[in-house]
């Protein structure tokens, strides 16, 4: 029985080398074999108006321009999430 078994495996192998793979890719194929995935995000920590928050508030003195233009970059976010 065992020969049976390895004869029918050693075609199994053969014919799996001979018939050409098929060309149509699944979701996971097409990931791993496209380009590389890049982000545009940027942190909030290096945007422009929460730099200069920072430096205002170390400096001990925040512009109201300032806290508003925080507040709307704030409220931006929270509107895109939503």
């Amino acid at each position: 029985m065992a020969k049976k078994s390895d004869n029918l495996m050693a075609l199994l192998d053969r014919l799996e080398k001979i018939i050409p793979k098929s060309r149509r890719l699944d979701a996971i194929d097409a990931m791993l074999t496209g380009e590389p995935r890049t982000t545009g995000v940027r942190s909030l920590r290096d945007h422009g108006v929460v730099r200069q928050f920072r430096r205002e508030l170390a400096e001990g003195l925040i512009r109201v321009d300032t806290a508003n233009k925080l507040l709307t970059l704030i409220r931006a976010l929270l509107d895109a999430a939503m």
